[in-house]
Formats: C-alpha cells, sequence, structure tokens
C-alpha cells in the first residue's frame, strides 16, 4: 500500500508543476493559447492589437476584424472579408466604393507578405488563410457560425511553420 501512495503522489506532483497555456483572448469567440516558453520574458502589451513580443524579439498580435472597423456596409459578411483580400475571390460585382478598397489592401498585402504564398486550411469549425514572406506572416481566422467577425493574426521574426502551428494548437 505504501509503494501505491507514494506512486500517486509523485503522479500528482508532475501534474501541479506542468505549466498551462496562457490564453490571448480577443474577443468572446477567438482566442489563442500560446505555450508557456513563448512568455518566458515576454512583453504583453495592447495598442491597437493584442500582442506579444518574446524575449528573442519575436512579435505575435492579433484582432478582430468586423465590417465597422474596415469600412465596410454594416450587412457584409466578414467570411468573405480574406476571400477579396488575399484575391481568392474577383472583386467584381462589389461597388466600386469596396472594389477599391479591397484591391488597395490586396496590394498592401502582397506587398508586405507575398499573395502568391497563400494557404487555407479547413480547421475544426474554421477556416485558416496564411501567407508568409520571409520571418513575416499573415492569418485570418474565420469561424463557420459568425459572419460578423474573424479575426486576423500577425507574426514577425517567425517561420511559417513555427507561425502555423501556433496559430493551429492555440485556436479555441
Amino acid at each position: 500500500m505504501k509503494k501505491l501512495s507514494a506512486f500517486m503522489l509523485s503522479g500528482t506532483l508532475i501534474a501541479c508543476t506542468t505549466q498551462a497555456d496562457t490564453t490571448l483572448s480577443f474577443s468572446a469567440d477567438f482566442k489563442i493559447a500560446l505555450p508557456p516558453q513563448v512568455f518566458a520574458g515576454a512583453t504583453v502589451f495592447a495598442a491597437d492589437e493584442l500582442s506579444v513580443k518574446t524575449a528573442s524579439g519575436q512579435l505575435f498580435s492579433g484582432k478582430v476584424l468586423s465590417a465597422e472597423s474596415e469600412q465596410l456596409p454594416a450587412d457584409f459578411d466578414m467570411q468573405l472579408y480574406p476571400q477579396y483580400v488575399l484575391k481568392i475571390k474577383t472583386v467584381s460585382g462589389l461597388s466600386a466604393q469596396n472594389a477599391q478598397l479591397f484591391s488597395n489592401t490586396a496590394d498592401e498585402i502582397n506587398y508586405s507578405f507575398d499573395l502568391s504564398d497563400v494557404s487555407t486550411e479547413q480547421l475544426q469549425g474554421a477556416t485558416l488563410y496564411s501567407l508568409c514572406k520571409a520571418q513575416r506572416c499573415l492569418a485570418y481566422v474565420v469561424k463557420h457560425h459568425t459572419t460578423e467577425y474573424i479575426l486576423t493574426v500577425y507574426a514577425n521574426g517567425m517561420s511559417k511553420a513555427e507561425f502555423i502551428g501556433l496559430v493551429k494548437a492555440g485556436l479555441q
């Protein structure tokens, strides 16, 4: 019996010392949990976005986008936003003003991140659009159950594999 108790106690201590991920909550619908090593010596701050700057200088940040924040009509389906700004879907059929807005945004994204690198991945309950250029990455997370909001996530100083790994593993 003493051996069993000692074994159970050691298992409990191991479980108690395991560090949990820390969750960045961008909104009620969009959260990303990041592993403890990201936060070791990191600075968390909010300006226009909620951001984490790691001790090694990597930056991970994100914010929720809405039709209002992007100066689009109130009834705009935000699930379509990444498709327009990443040139997956053509802007024909949109008003001239909205078409110009999406074209300008796509040009900026192409300059910074390279639209030829766009990846689309279906996740549990969401679609992930991502692209990277050098050590800068951008992603859009579109949850299937909401048309009003999407999450945009940005990283600087990370490889595409590291960035996508953090987003996919931490998405809640």
